[in-house]
């Protein structure tokens, strides 16, 4: 005779198919393909900055560069290990990158106390707003990525990863735009550049829980 629960346990089994498990290396590889185009579409769109086509760096330009690349990685590396929820695993690799980010914008406030009308000059609030629509533009393929990822994983604390796939996209959207930007100005980058992430970081905090509920 048949146990009642064993057919209760066949009907909820027998329409499962087995699917693939997501792959740690395959997701930061369609992360970095992603930030890859992105950086391609830019430099096609609008040129690279002539000094790195004449083989000259700004060392502004080459620390902010790296902080935002460093930070683009470490929270997509962050949002593929959250889509795969293991007892032990560690979410806060990326709390340092960030906090090395943060120095880009305290940095511009204290700069710009001494010249604060600079900063609030027409042209270069005109060029900050270029910055920040076209970075965040750059933003989107690599946070359309970043959500699908989620979408197919079990994220336990979407909103958190929500957030750190904006911080993603964001950081490596303006690292894509900056190849183009010539201005090696730290109040610019501190604050335009830096609000590219801040503007994908609640994009992504405020849109992606709803995507990847399960």
């Amino acid at each position: 005779m048949t146990h009642p629960s064993d057919t209760l346990i066949a009907n909820l089994v027998g329409d499962l198919e087995p699917v693939r498990p997501l792959s740690f290396a395959r997701g930061l590889f369609y992360a970095l393909a992603a930030a890859g185009v992105s950086v391609l579409a830019v430099v096609a769109a609008f040129g690279l900055r002539a000094d790195l086509i004449a083989g000259r760096f700004d060392p502004v330009f080459l620390i902010a560069t790296g902080l935002f690349l460093l930070l683009g990685i470490a929270a997509a590396v962050t949002v593929i290990v959250m889509s795969r929820p293991q007892v032990g695993n560690d979410h806060g690799g990326w709390v340092w990158a960030a906090a090395m980010v943060a120095l880009l914008p305290v940095a511009a406030v204290i700069v710009s106390l001494g010249d604060g009308s600079a900063m609030l000059a027409g042209e270069s609030v005109t060029h900050g707003l270029e910055c920040l629509i076209i970075g965040g533009v750059s933003s989107l393929l690599v946070f359309a990525i970043l959500v699908g990822w989620l979408r197919k994983g079990a994220p336990t604390a979407p909103d958190r990863a929500g957030l750190l796939a904006g911080v993603a996209a964001g950081s490596l959207g303006i690292f894509a735009f900056s190849l183009h930007c010539a201005d090696n100005d730290i109040v610019h980058i501190g604050l335009w550049h830096s609000a590219v992430v801040l503007l994908m970081a609640g994009l992504g905090r405020a849109v992606v829980p709803r995507l990847v509920r399960w």
